[in-house]
């Protein structure tokens, strides 16, 4: 899939139609990640306000937004919905009536998996017009579902009576119960992008105590338990690479984690019964919920984190773009909500032949602060700074870059 860090405008020179090449240069660019949390403003969108809501996903780009409703107005099961212009109209899709509670979706928004809380789990490959229940999957009181990039990695867990975590590795034909622990009452679920990295909250367990915090490494065949405890976790979320994660619960409990999970550290300054948390791609953005009329959003992965203008109501659920500029969040019985960032536009590197060598150009409006690397193994997090000062013509930035018989990787980043 793609990432913020995508690679762009590859280009191969050669000096003439022969098959031998003289070089490869990669551009790739990087993000400019502000180091205060961006704003917007939140509209909401016409639905009419007769809707539990309970889950929300979003594609890469937000374009194609799902919600889940548990019931109406009336108690009657309700149905899964669909707007393909980020939110400003919702259809409804072809799901059945049921309790829904939860629902997931791949990055271009084709792919679709979605959970009834006390029944079964469905999949949908053309997104949202037919769903198929997974037979393999077994009756349970569903909270949440997480997929990976394209749908083929799938997790569930389940709470109530049936408390546990079930994946698929093939886009919900089949299902596998995981060794996690059956006292936990599971309330929420993150995924990678490559459906192996996890991160699992209960919201608190058969003895009475609090909840506990679970990750995986290897799609659900393992799990670790974090030393966190006390809390009662409600949401979580996770960057492409499962990396960069937040965890938030009640009693203003909002935690974030650099590696994985592996350490946790605590955030302050936000209040609230925290119902819900989402992360962009890359983990630079983040935003979490409060039930108590707040919502928070972090532009440095969860180190500063600031109110938004949000109105102030229960807010239940929560969801995030890929790219990080779309966030959508739902009030039970109310509308949805959703808000594109104002998030500034990094500049575009280009790469051209010129006089027998390579010519590497970007504008200089809007790239204060910014400072060129370049990297052999773009797999690799060896970026190093490019000692070599550009030149300034013509409002662009101009760097001479000789042909080489290796592969180089240029980016702009804060």
């Amino acid at each position: 899939m793609p990432t913020i860090d995508q690679e762009m405008n590859a280009h191969n020179f050669h000096t003439s139609l022969a098959v031998a090449w003289i070089s490869v240069c990669l551009v790739a660019l990087s993000p400019v990640v502000p180091t205060r949390a961006q704003t917007g403003t939140w509209t909401p969108s016409s639905f009419p306000p007769t809707n539990n809501w309970t889950g929300l996903a979003s594609s890469w780009d937000g374009t194609s937004l799902f919600a889940a409703s548990y019931d109406d107005t009336d108690s009657n099961p309700a149905i899964i919905y669909s707007s393909t212009n980020t939110g400003a109209a919702w259809e409804a899709t072809g799901s059945p009536a049921n309790n829904w509670f939860g629902v997931a979706c791949s990055t271009n928004g084709n792919n679709l998996a979605a959970v009834v809380f006390g029944g079964g789990i469905y999949t949908s490959t053309n997104a949202g017009s037919d769903w198929v229940q997974s037979t393999n999957a077994p009756f349970g009181v569903w909270y949440a579902v997480a997929s990976s990039w394209n749908g083929s990695n799938l997790v569930a867990v389940s709470a109530g009576l049936y408390r546990f975590i079930y994946t698929s590795p093939d886009a919900g034909q089949t299902w596998f119960s995981n060794n996690v622990p059956d006292s936990e009452y599971w309330d929420a679920v993150a995924s990678s992008v490559d459906g192996q990295r996890l991160v699992a909250v209960s919201n608190s367990n058969t003895n009475g105590g609090a909840g506990a915090l679970y990750t995986s490494t290897n799609a659900g065949t393992n799990w670790t338990a974090s030393k966190l405890s006390g809390i009662n976790w409600t949401g979580v979320g996770s960057s492409a690479d499962g990396q960069k994660l937040v965890a938030c619960g009640s009693s203003s409990a909002l935690y974030v984690s650099p590696d994985g999970g592996a350490n946790w550290n605590p955030v302050p300054g936000v209040s609230g019964y925290l119902t819900g948390a989402a992360v962009s791609a890359d983990g630079s953005k983040m935003v979490v919920i409060s039930n108590g009329g707040q919502i928070y959003t972090s532009a440095d992965s969860g180190t500063n984190w600031a109110p938004s203008s949000a109105p102030s109501l229960p807010w239940q659920v929560v969801t995030m773009s890929g790219d990080g500029n779309v966030i959508a969040a739902a009030v039970p019985f109310d509308q949805i909500y959703t808000m594109r960032l104002n998030a500034q536009s990094p500049p575009t590197l280009t790469f051209v032949l010129s006089g027998g060598q390579g010519l590497l150009s970007w504008p200089a409006p809007g790239s204060a602060g910014l400072i060129l690397q370049h990297n052999t193994n773009p797999s690799t997090t060896n970026w190093q700074t490019v000692t070599t000062v550009p030149l300034l013509t013509n409002n662009q930035y101009q760097l001479t870059v000789p042909f080489t018989n290796s592969p180089d990787f240029f980016r702009l980043s804060q």
